[in-house]
């Protein structure tokens, strides 16, 4: 029987082990831990308009659960990457209390095989005198009963070692999965207070990439190493740009703020063009979500986020009736050439 693999020990995601010439032994090698890393990139910049306004508020660890569970979807991919961070556990963790518990559940791993073995080579002895009692007769029957007694009390000896072996294993197992979530959060919400780097999506993946086989410093400085290629994809553009919009727009009406960021679409800077291009053509949404967002009565400081939020929620829910909407509410870039 091999041993099952524990949701702590984040298996998951590694396929093989570091090896470090100095240092603290780590389990993640750094391909293992960009790939970690460009997977929180994809799900921070994909949600940053629910979660990013809640990390900036975010007090204590365990708020991390609150913020993190609803956009952890059933189902969806990311959910397992996710658990460690929105998982509830029973007992706070340090880096010494983890490292120890994680010691003494590898170091059941040898007795847990020689016990596994030792309980299949108990069962097949007693399967084989069992099979030998039915064609046992006269007095090798007695001394086939005999050896049976014996095989019988060596099984019962070999299935309880493992039997106890097992449980210690499954009971390090769950005390290990509370504390690696427990001290990830700790060590995520230390992220977000040092204040060293600004809070965005590939500065968040690259500090809890690691976690919980590693503090967020270590994790920062291993993953910044390798650049993350797909970092700053669509939606966080979307984002950057109607944060970008609202900062310098009028916001003491509604439709002051509705007006101040459809004119300025046209003349969004250079770094913006692709949000500029999808904006301008989804106007008819933007504007709902502009509407919808300012009616929430947010702190200003909450607004791009929410308008974000409202935006992609539009898109996704858009009808047939929409769509012909949209088509008419087209903000135009650039005026077409006179025709000579």
């Amino acid at each position: 029987m091999r041993r099952p693999k524990s949701q702590g020990d984040l298996t998951s995601f590694q396929e093989g082990r570091a090896s470090r010439p100095r240092g603290r032994h780590s389990e993640l090698s750094d391909p293992q831990l960009h790939h970690r890393r460009d997977q929180l990139v994809q799900i921070f910049e994909g949600s940053w308009s629910e979660i990013g306004w809640e990390l900036q508020r975010c007090k204590k660890a365990d708020d991390l659960i609150r913020i993190f569970a609803p956009v952890s979807v059933p189902g969806s991919w990311f959910r397992d990457a996710m658990i460690i961070f929105w998982r509830p556990s029973r007992e706070p963790a340090s880096g010494a209390i983890l490292r120890k518990v994680r010691a003494e559940w590898h170091a059941l791993a040898k007795p847990m095989y020689a016990a596994d073995e030792s309980n299949r080579r108990a069962g097949e002895q007693l399967q084989q005198v069992n099979q030998a009692l039915t064609q046992a007769h006269g007095s090798s029957r007695r001394i086939v009963k005999r050896a049976r007694k014996k095989r019988r009390k060596e099984a019962w000896k070999a299935a309880e070692q493992y039997r106890t072996l097992f449980n210690n294993d499954r009971r390090l197992q769950i005390r290990l999965r509370d504390l690696e979530s427990s001290f990830a959060r700790h060590e995520f919400l230390c992220f977000l207070k040092s204040k060293r780097y600004s809070l965005r999506p590939l500065n968040l993946a690259n500090a809890t990439a690691g976690l919980p086989c590693m503090g967020w410093r270590q994790s920062m400085r291993r993953s910044a190493k390798a650049p993350c290629v797909i970092a700053t994809g669509r939606m966080y553009q979307i984002f950057k740009a109607i944060r970008y919009l609202t900062l310098s727009a009028n916001k003491k009406t509604e439709n002051g703020l509705v007006i101040t960021i459809e004119d300025s679409i046209p003349s969004l800077p250079s770094r913006y063009q692709l949000p500029k291009t999808e904006l301008a053509e989804k106007w008819f949404y933007l504007e709902r979500a502009i509407r919808k967002a300012y009616r929430t009565k947010l702190h200003q400081k909450a607004l791009p986020f929410e308008i974000t939020k409202q935006y992609f929620k539009q898109l996704q829910s858009q009808s047939q009736v929409d769509m012909v909407l949209a088509e008419q509410a087209r903000i135009t870039l650039s005026k077409p050439h006179p025709v000579a």
